[in-house]
């Protein structure tokens, strides 16, 4: 693609250069033509009117040394002839030889120029009224004027030489800053083909539109990776966590007795509950592994009108639990920029954590605040607190507390706020709250344009 940028440059500055200097020659040798004809015309009256006294009195006159005035350089030739065709300048006969028909003309009284042995010349006769006593001829050489032309060709083929050179170098190098990155971004897009997930492109070099362009394939690479990723954890923890449930069901089944009626209806009871466990997991992971492989555009999102939403949804479990789950006073009206439906699901989860660890007669509140740097959604409880070891692995996928191990939970739920609070650029963290308990903190950007309040 280089090669060809190059040769395309150097035809079409090679194009223009013949299209402005050939011309430009041309003009600038018509023009020093020009110039000698109008000055051989000039010199050529100027003598004429000079010599009509000396061609009737040439023994009065220095006629050698007139002609002298009108000779500019070597080869110039100038001659003054009277009405019979007698030289009156000293010269040698064969000198006028090649302008004799001209002189003929002129003391005819027509005057006469050309070009005749590498010079030009001028005839004029000499005399007014028709009244012709003889002629004058001014010839000179053309060498330096075609020296002039030479030299001016010279110049311009040296100065479209200079174009072409510069000209070439500055589109290889543009070529260069072009192609160069795309090159790099060929080579990486096949690395990415070819299962090399680290691949990312360059995204310091080059134009700005293949620096976006380079921006967009490392965002489709880490995309890319975190599906496959994804994927890989997926699979993993699925027949990590399905294994047990899917063997005690397996080990029931076999030691079922038919002939035991009250043992069927154990067993059945025993494997409907590893059933549900597993249909439990099952939601999760799929649930899971749709918040880590979708990434949905965000739009600007009104947080008081979802926690009032949230509030009302969940207050008759909060009451089943003897829990006051309650919204702060003076929620400020935020927006922040969320996908549609991913506040829903975390406040669920969030707020179904709480009530667990809350115990009856405890308290759930539901925050938000705002600042420079985004939205802040607190869910705080008065539960027993975790360590700050548990609350750092609260986030990995299965895991749970030790008191809560047991509790038929599937350990999926922080995991899946964890990865719908980075789908919309937010984060999510555990803290310790005044009361002892936890205030799980989920800070989002805030939105620059108003809010969009969803509803269920």
């Amino acid at each position: 693609m280089t090669r060809r940028l190059l040769i395309s440059n150097v035809v079409l500055v090679t194009m223009v250069l013949l299209l402005l200097e050939v011309p430009l020659a041309l003009v600038y040798a018509r023009h020093e033509h020009d110039a000698l004809d109008s000055a051989l015309q000039r010199d050529a009256s100027s003598l004429a009117a000079l010599s009509e006294e000396i061609i009737e009195h040439p023994g009065d006159h220095d006629v050698g040394a007139l002609a002298q005035r009108f000779t500019a350089g070597v080869g110039d030739q100038v001659a003054i002839v009277d009405r019979t065709g007698n030289t009156l300048t000293p010269s040698r006969p064969d000198d006028l030889t090649d302008f004799g028909s001209a002189l003929v003309d002129a003391r005819a009284g027509h005057p006469t120029s050309g070009e005749a042995r590498g010079q030009s010349f001028v005839v004029v006769p000499v005399g007014a009224n028709g009244d012709t006593h003889g002629a004058v001829l001014v010839a000179r050489s053309d060498g330096p004027v075609d020296h002039r032309i030479h030299l001016f060709w010279l110049v311009l083929l040296a100065i479209a030489a200079g174009v072409l050179v510069v000209s070439t170098l500055v589109t290889r190098r543009l070529a260069r800053w072009t192609v160069d990155p795309l090159r790099r971004l060929d080579e990486h897009a096949a690395d990415l083909g070819h299962g090399d997930l680290s691949a990312r492109a360059d995204i310091t070099a080059g134009p700005p539109e293949v620096i976006a362009l380079s921006h967009t394939f490392n965002d489709m690479a880490q995309q890319l990776d975190e599906l496959m990723a994804s994927q890989r954890r997926f699979v993993a923890d699925a027949s990590h966590q399905l294994r047990t449930p899917l063997t005690a069901l397996r080990l029931r089944l076999e030691t079922l007795d038919p002939n035991d009626p009250p043992s069927v209806a154990t067993t059945r009871d025993a494997a409907l509950t590893e059933s549900t466990r597993l249909t439990r997991i099952v939601d999760g992971l799929l649930a899971l592994a749709r918040a880590e492989g979708h990434r949905p555009q965000r739009q600007p999102i009104d947080v008081a009108a979802v926690i009032s939403q949230r509030h009302e949804a969940w207050m008759p479990l909060a009451a089943e639990h003897l829990v006051d789950l309650r919204v702060a006073d003076d929620l400020p009206q935020v927006a922040a920029s969320i996908v549609p439906g991913h506040l829903e699901q975390i406040l669920d989860n969030l707020i179904d954590n709480a009530l667990d660890a809350t115990p009856a007669g405890g308290a759930v509140t539901l925050d938000a605040s705002s600042s420079r740097s985004g939205v802040e959604i607190h869910v705080t409880d008065e539960g027993p607190g975790m360590t700050d070891e548990d609350r750092q692995r609260a986030f990995d996928p299965f895991w749970q507390s030790r008191d809560r191990h047991h509790n038929g939970n599937t350990g999926l739920g922080l995991a899946i706020v964890g990865q719908l609070a980075r789908t919309s650029n937010g984060v999510v963290a555990l803290e310790r709250a005044p009361s002892g308990g936890i205030d799980a903190v989920v800070r989002f950007p805030s939105s620059a344009t108003g809010p969009s309040t969803t509803r269920m």
